[in-house]
């Protein structure tokens, strides 16, 4: 019989836990695969060029979270040139190109199980990798063949963990409207099972100039709330914000580009739209982004939170 020893089964007790990252909270982890699906057309590929360019700039994911610091990108797309379409994308984004890498196809084709992936995101230490689509890269093996795509998506899961970095893979939907969402992808849906996030996005019934990115998976944190966007050829992306933050009908959101000081205010008005919350959890929280303590009080003021003080602690409150 064969001997086991210890470097074949390892107890829980030797794993040190550690908490989930997050580029995006809570639509895209690192470390992990995430799924952005969707109809050609509907702006899937636009959405994504915006949140490459928040990371490879230090800018701000759509919800007004700051990406702690710029970092680099690889994006790689086989349905469009990259000179006459990509870079001038990436430009309208506000991505810093020099900090957004491609596998170079002219002479070395690559599937997504091909070690050369693998190889570049070590390379170039990537925080991001986006295909678009990812269906054009399963190589050889057959995106209905459960064991070909395992393989696949074993070799992206493990260079996610590897090197800590999001992995969101961009993919057409099926023609199946009438059956559930994370069977509309075009594969296996091991495909599905592998990714800890799976988002997707579609125009809205009442309005098709409206996009609804929706949250269909998530593995990791309680599925985040429905968010609105518009495309304009000129201004490029517009996020779409809701008065009240739950019900994205059409009448009920207002367009804007916001400013930092909009975004904190936004955020202060989430916190406390429960309750009182400990002013040091607050300033905590804007700190993680940069945004100093003074800021913060300034439009505290402005809006008219009031502090109290209950159980030797300072807390913000909307109450009069």
């Amino acid at each position: 019989m064969r001997q086991i020893n210890s470097e074949l089964v390892r107890k829980y007790s030797e794993v040190k836990a550690t908490s989930v990252k997050w580029l995006w909270y809570p639509y895209i982890p690192y470390g992990k695969i995430t799924i952005l699906q969707g109809d050609p057309g509907d702006g899937k590929s636009t959405m994504m060029m915006n949140i490459i360019a928040a990371v490879s700039n230090g800018g701000f994911t759509p919800d007004g979270q700051r990406v702690k610091e710029a970092q680099q990108v690889i994006y790689q797309c086989s349905e469009d040139g990259m000179a006459d379409t990509i870079k001038p994308r990436l430009i309208a984004a506000g991505a810093d190109c020099d900090r957004v890498a491609f596998l170079d196809e002219e002479n070395n084709a690559f599937s997504l199980d091909d070690e050369k992936l693998g190889m570049a995101i070590g390379y170039t230490k990537v925080k991001l990798v986006v295909i678009d689509p990812f269906q054009a890269y399963f190589g050889e093996s057959n995106l209905s063949n459960t064991m070909g795509v395992r393989k696949v998506m074993r070799c992206l899961a493990f260079w996610a963990n590897l090197y800590n970095c999001a992995i969101v893979l961009i993919g057409h939907l099926n023609k199946n409207a009438g059956t559930k969402e994370l069977y509309r992808s075009l594969g296996s849906i091991d495909i599905m099972a592998v990714a800890r996030s799976v988002l997707q996005v579609y125009r809205s019934e009442n309005n098709h100039e409206i996009r609804v990115l929706k949250q269909i998976k998530n593995s990791l944190a309680p599925k985040g709330k429905e968010t609105l966007f518009s495309i304009d050829e000129k201004r490029g992306i517009t996020w779409i914000y809701n008065d009240e933050q739950e019900s994205v009908s059409i009448k009920t959101v207002y367009t804007e580009k916001l400013s930092k000081q909009e975004i904190v205010a936004k955020k202060l008005l989430l916190f406390l739209s429960n309750g009182p919350v400990a002013a040091s959890t607050i300033l905590t929280y804007f700190a993680e982004y940069d945004i100093c303590e003074k800021t913060v009080k300034l439009i505290k003021k402005t809006l008219g939170i009031r502090s109290l003080r209950k159980g030797g602690k300072w807390y913000w409150s909307l109450d009069n």
